[in-house]
């Protein structure tokens, strides 16, 4: 005997044609581009991923005992730290900027980087349409991206833009002579990236390098070390480069250096200022080993500071 409810399911399953099964969405196994972008005025930012590299909470110096560890565990990470490693693409009305290359070919410090150049694809850009790569510095993750695995230029319309002081450092023999052995081989990287452009290199001081672009000096990590403010009308974003390579550890305790920092003290000199003036003026900023795309800004906070993710730009 059927009730009310069961006659109408019935009734109403006779009335429907069959619906043709689902297809399951299969699993990818892989992660999506490595892509954002932001506006700053008219100018297009766009943040790419080149992979990352796990650092290592053991990378960090300085301190008390146990703190750059206490720190990790507040922030919820883990000990092996793997950091972005991340470069800018700058779209003006005129040019197409590119700040640092990622780490292209080489495989110095594992083979989770060397993505960039497909994740600029991805986001419509192609490597010939780069009319100048800037360079914060010439460690291997932001500038052995400029060549192939043949050693030929990835980007062959661009020059390159340099600070002059760190030129003249990869390049100087005497230093070379006298660094320690497991300092050689950075040089070696840092002039055969280079070495391509050798004819289209522009080596600069410190000051505007192009319509609403800004090399500013900030030392210490490498000699010639320098971040890129961005200004178009009433904005501004700074890229920082290498002034910060954890946010949750730097910010809360600037002064803590980082392994390869070729002078520590200098380089915390260097964040310190940088996040000061962050803070003064409400700047956005990211950099190279920010939590991709790693906008934001920072809060002052007692003697240290305190980072703030951007929301995401929901719209250009």
């Amino acid at each position: 005997m059927l009730n009310r409810r069961q006659w109408l399911a019935g009734s109403a399953a006779a009335l429907l044609p069959a619906l043709p099964a689902l297809a399951r969405a299969p699993l990818t196994a892989a992660q999506v581009p490595g892509i954002y972008r932001r506006k700053v005025g008219d100018i297009e930012v766009t943040a790419i991923l080149d992979g990352y590299v796990p650092l290592g909470a053991k990378s960090y110096m300085g301190g008390d005992a146990g703190e750059v560890s206490r720190l990790v565990a507040e922030a919820g990470l883990t000990e092996a730290l793997p950091t972005s490693v991340n470069a800018f693409v700058v779209n003006t009305k005129d040019r197409t900027y590119l700040l640092d290359t990622g780490s292209g070919a080489w495989t110095g410090m594992g083979d989770t980087m060397g993505r960039a150049e497909a994740n600029l694809r991805a986001a419509g850009i192609e490597p010939a349409q780069i009319d100048a790569v800037i360079l914060t510095h010439a460690h291997p993750d932001h500038a052995e991206g400029l060549v192939t695995a043949q050693k030929a230029a990835r980007f062959p319309n661009a020059e390159v833009v340099i600070h002059e002081t760190e030129y003249a450092f990869w390049h100087d023999d005497g230093i070379l002579s006298r660094v320690p052995a497991e300092m050689k081989p950075f040089f070696a990287s840092a002039r055969g990236a280079l070495a391509p452009y050798a004819a289209r290199t522009r080596k600069v001081k410190a000051g505007e390098i192009a319509p609403g672009l800004t090399l500013e000096d900030a030392p210490g990590h490498t000699p010639g070390h320098s971040v890129l403010r961005l200004s178009s009308g009433k904005e501004q974003v700074l890229l920082v480069g290498d002034c910060v390579h954890n946010v949750a550890i730097q910010t809360a305790r600037p002064e803590i250096t980082f392994v390869f920092d070729g002078d520590g003290a200098q380089a915390a000199a260097s964040r310190r200022r940088v996040l000061d003036m962050i803070a003064a003026d409400g700047i956005p900023f990211s950099g190279a080993h920010m939590p991709f795309p790693g906008f934001g800004t920072v809060k002052k906070n007692g003697n240290a500071f305190r980072f703030v993710p951007a929301e995401w730009s929901y719209t250009l």
